[in-house]
């Protein structure tokens, strides 16, 4: 406003001051000069022509400057409503929050009460002190499953398939701790994980507790996150999941190299040891080209390979072979156990590039000694899948996340979240010595083809939508009924706290 005025001033100081001084002079001319002049009154004239273009250029400036002062009120006030609906995204909150923080909103220094303690939600619920923190989170899966085969001989139903109740946190800034419960199974309340970290360093992480082994790619994903509603069928009945121990992990070399080793019980969740030995478990992975400019399109791109090994002892009647409907096809027998050496390794590839992504692991699995009364066998497995998938609204894939969407589900403002269309093969066998051995019943075979569509709402909610088709290399009896093959389509809601 300041420089309006001054230009205005200046402009009119330019045009006028010279104007004045020339009136002046011809009011000094000798009476006898201002008469009727010809030459004279032809001079007056121009001057007063002058004058009226001065005052119209004035005028016109006037003008052009009113006119430019609306048009920057208006950019300013586009720029702030666009501000403003960017601040409402939920992709930009955290780097509005170092913003913020950056610039200061005041310079008053906060008390000692102040900084005690601070109350933050972000995907999740967190309490932070100086150098302490907990986070409160949680989520449900909500299913449904509708047979397609009129003969099978389970029914349609709705049903809970996870709700868990997620605590985490972190002491003295150097140790981390996790309370993880299940309310689904045969007891509500049931510890998932729980367990005390010290991370003060990267590469060189310890965890002691009930902890998630560290075997296979997709066993390690959270279950929030997996691609389909069910992961691989090889990877579920074989992939040790969680289990009592310790174990060390971490990663060098700029984070291309990871790894996890770990000792446990080999008993499984909740459970004490029976036998003394324990079981070895270990999973490492590259990804070479994570910092490379000459090949960005591989920065995604990680290998490798678990292994895992012990002596133990245990109940083989809850290592049923289960469809992703949950239809046992290879069921084993009451009374066979295992007093022997258990062996299991994979390998497995992951790749991602802007919204496209696979991935696809082998993983087999032999146990020794198996024995039913003084029969005695092994028995093996071997299993592998390929998953494929792109996101159709462009965002990028996400590995062991969320899709965000760039339009979060509100169709009053036009946005329909983020969709994702995926398809796997997967197969899984055994050798048939245990179904011929009478230790077993059912098929030593079973292949699946899943299509699934993934509709991120935002990156709390998500609905899911399967289609699986099985089929079994021999006929199995479940319920009473024969059957050679199993199509299914299944759906899921799911939400996250």
């Amino acid at each position: 406003m300041e420089k309006e005025k001054w230009l205005r001033t200046s402009v009119g100081r330019m045009i006028l001051w010279p104007l004045a001084a020339l009136f002046l002079t011809l009011q000094t001319l000798p009476a006898a000069a201002q008469g009727p002049d010809k030459d004279l009154q032809q001079r007056l004239e121009r001057l007063e022509k002058v004058v009226q273009e001065q005052r119209s250029l004035l005028e016109n400036y006037e003008k052009e400057m009113t006119q430019l002062k609306s048009e920057l009120k208006k950019q300013h006030e586009a720029i702030d409503d666009k501000v403003k609906a960017a601040a409402k995204k939920p992709e930009h909150l955290e780097m509005l929050r170092e913003i913020m923080a950056d610039i200061r909103l005041t310079e008053t220094p906060q008390t000692a009460a102040d900084q005690e303690v601070k109350t933050i939600y972000d995907e999740g619920f967190y309490l932070k002190g100086k150098d302490d923190q907990l986070r409160i989170s949680g989520w449900l899966q909500g299913d449904a499953r509708w047979f397609l085969d009129s003969d099978n001989h389970d029914n349609d139903t709705f049903l809970i398939r996870r709700a868990r109740f997620d605590v985490r946190g972190v002491l003295e800034d150097d140790w981390a701790y996790r309370l993880y419960a299940t309310f689904i199974g045969e007891r509500n309340g049931v510890l998932q994980e729980g367990w005390l970290e010290y991370k003060k360093y990267p590469s060189f992480r310890v965890r002691a507790g009930q902890v998630f082994e560290p075997f296979s790619l997709e066993a390690i994903y959270s279950a929030l996150w997996t691609d389909f509603m069910e992961r691989a069928v090889i990877v579920n009945s074989v992939s040790p999941q969680e289990d009592i121990g310790v174990m060390i992990f971490g990663k060098f070399w700029d984070n291309r190299v990871e790894y996890g080793i770990g000792a446990f019980n080999g008993q499984g969740r909740n459970r004490e040891a029976v036998v003394d030995d324990k079981d070895l478990t270990g999973r490492l992975v590259f990804s070479p080209f994570l910092h490379s400019s000459s090949l960005a399109a591989l920065k995604k791109l990680s290998f490798g390979g678990s292994y895992g090994t012990g002596n133990n002892k245990q109940d083989l009647s809850g290592f049923d072979l289960r469809t992703e409907a949950t239809t046992t096809f290879l069921d084993i027998q009451t009374g066979v156990n295992q007093d022997g050496r258990l062996t299991r390794w994979g390998v497995e590839l992951d790749y991602a590039l802007g919204p496209f992504g696979m991935k696809s692991e082998y993983i087999t699995s032999r146990f020794d000694d198996v024995v039913r009364g003084t029969a005695k066998t092994y028995y093996e497995q071997r299993g592998a899948y390929l998953t494929a998938g792109y996101v159709l609204t462009g965002e990028d894939w996400a590995q062991n996340a969320t899709v965000k969407p760039k339009r979060n589900f509100d169709p009053s403002k036009g946005g329909w979240g983020a969709f994702q269309l995926l398809g796997r093969y997967q197969y899984i066998e055994t050798d048939d010595n245990i179904i011929k051995s009478g230790f077993a019943v059912g098929t030593d075979k079973a292949q699946t083809v899943t299509l699934g569509l993934n509709w991120y709402w935002n990156r709390h909610v998500r609905f899911q939508l399967n289609y699986s088709y099985s089929w079994f290399d021999d006929i199995i009896t479940v319920g009473g009924v024969k059957l050679d093959k199993e199509s299914v389509i299944l759906s899921r809601f799911q939400y996250v706290f």
